[in-house]
């Protein structure tokens, strides 16, 4: 039987997922490299955290993103093969295995061209459009979670902190889950009324980093820094990196601080990137 306590390289979940590598630690869990035993083959396997495994909200979250990821099919997102309990209890997700580089590892270089960002539009406006079109917002858009594999276009990962149409109420329970930096202010700021409009921030944000390779919003004390996101307080885009003023525009509505002001659909922001690709 695994001891939920002592997960790592070498254990076997379900007596079929063998960890073999260490890629990522999240907020609720920690995700591995896998051997399927059974078929050969590689996986992404997520265990929920040990000491989350008596925390029914924290499971029923873990849960929840293996709906979320089994209900979304679209080439930009990973895909689900189980969610399963093994025989100690333990909670984990299996999900396709993606072979690269993180977006995070990838900035260490230095910013990405014109022509990857192009990539990153296309990829991820089409992926958290299909999500969309679910009800279902990602809430937690980062370099972190964006995986380039080798060959092919970049991969969304990771939906733990997404928010569902009609469930989450963020103010009831004083939860707010995601990555600081990346997040809207509405989101900060605990308002119940979040739409598709949090992911058009979160990839404004993503892409000002990603052709930058510096984080719009800084500061070390969480409350500075959502006051400074609240403000909409940092550099324009073009002064951090040399970018053509249509292109800069399209970056600095995605990420207005007023989600009135921002594309309202994926599909907008795409169309506005592109004609101003075109000038």
């Amino acid at each position: 039987m695994t001891n939920p306590s002592s997960i790592g390289l070498g254990t076997i979940l379900a007596g079929r997922y063998e960890l073999v590598g260490e890629l990522a630690r999240g907020a609720m869990g920690d995700v591995f490299e896998a051997l399927d035993r059974l078929s050969g083959s590689k996986a992404a396997v997520k265990v929920l955290r040990a000491e989350y495994l008596s925390d029914e909200s924290m499971r029923r979250r873990f849960r929840r993103e293996g709906a979320v990821l089994k209900a979304l099919d679209h080439p930009a997102l990973v895909r689900l093969f189980e969610l399963g309990i093994d025989d100690a209890g333990l909670v984990y997700l299996v999900t396709e295995y993606v072979e690269g580089q993180t977006l995070a590892e990838r900035l260490m270089a230095g910013p990405v061209t014109i022509v990857e960002a192009d990539a990153l539009v296309d990829a991820l406006s089409g992926g958290l459009g299909a999500a969309h079109e679910h009800g279902v917002f990602h809430g937690d858009l980062k370099p972190g979670n964006v995986i380039w594999p080798a060959e092919g276009s970049p991969r969304l990962v990771d939906f733990g902190a997404s928010k569902i149409l009609g469930l989450d109420r963020l103010t009831a329970t004083g939860e707010v889950s995601g990555t600081p930096a990346y997040m809207a202010p509405e989101v900060l700021t605990g308002k119940t009324d979040v739409d598709q409009r949090i992911d058009v921030y979160g990839l404004g944000v993503l892409l000002y980093e990603a052709l930058s390779a510096k984080k719009p919003f800084e500061d070390r004390h969480l409350g500075r820094l959502m006051m400074k996101i609240d403000a909409g307080d940092c550099l324009p885009i073009d002064a951090v990196a040399d970018l053509p003023k249509e292109i800069a525009r399209v970056i600095e509505r995605a990420m207005h601080r007023d989600k009135a002001e921002r594309f309202t659909e994926m599909a907008d922001l795409r169309a506005a990137w592109h004609e101003a690709r075109a000038k």
